[in-house]
């Protein structure tokens, strides 16, 4: 009786230890992901405040004409899992404003495409063929608002002010399959990357 007693004492030590070991690890992940950012569909809300009123509903991935918008996988996220963010390597953000429109909850609040701020396009001179090789201009090419230019090296540069986070210079960029050879490459020359908050 007295084994038994003790076997089942320390499976309930046991099983408690790891119940607070889990609860922990919980609220460290979750303390993380409050300050974790993700680039949103244009009028996002603040994090918190879009993440309490989006329904994952994934209207906005059903209308957005250049399948930018995708779904937060777990990996990404475990509290925004589902939620929708921008991901340059299918489309960019063109500014139609669409996913405004069929937002239910008021997660994406209204205004106008001048207004738009998703983040900020930042190069990566590891990574950017113009800052290795030179001769690659397809980001400031490419640029609607004319926010990247070529410095004196040829090289781009971007200008934060202008620059409103639409994405179609990390979509173009072509430095992941310019330096496909090169397994230190770590990816595109040109990253677009969130505001702390935006609209």
């Amino acid at each position: 009786m007295r084994d038994g007693f003790l076997m089942t004492r320390r499976g309930f030590l046991r099983t408690a230890g790891l119940t607070i070991m889990m609860t922990s690890a919980g609220g460290a992940l979750s303390f993380l992901e409050l300050h974790k950012q993700f680039l949103r569909p244009p009028g996002a809300l603040p994090e918190q405040d879009f993440l309490a009123r989006c329904l994952k509903c994934q209207k906005c991935l059903a209308v957005c004409p250049t399948s930018v918008i995708m779904p937060l996988s777990l990996s990404e996220s475990i509290r925004g899992l589902g939620t929708p963010a921008l991901n340059y390597k299918n489309g960019f953000c063109n500014l139609c404003l669409k996913c405004i429109e069929v937002c239910p909850t008021g997660a994406l609040k209204s205004l106008r495409p001048e207004q738009v701020s998703i983040g900020v396009a930042r190069i990566d001179p590891a990574n950017c063929v113009a800052w290795n090789w030179m001769g690659c201009t397809v980001c400031a090419a490419q640029c609607p608002l004319n926010a990247i230019s070529l410095d004196d090296g040829k090289r781009p540069v971007v200008d934060a002010e202008k620059c409103n986070g639409c994405g179609i210079c990390e979509m173009s960029c072509p430095s992941t399959s310019l330096r496909a050879y090169n397994k230190q490459s770590q990816g595109k020359g040109v990253v677009v990357t969130p505001l702390k908050s935006g609209v």
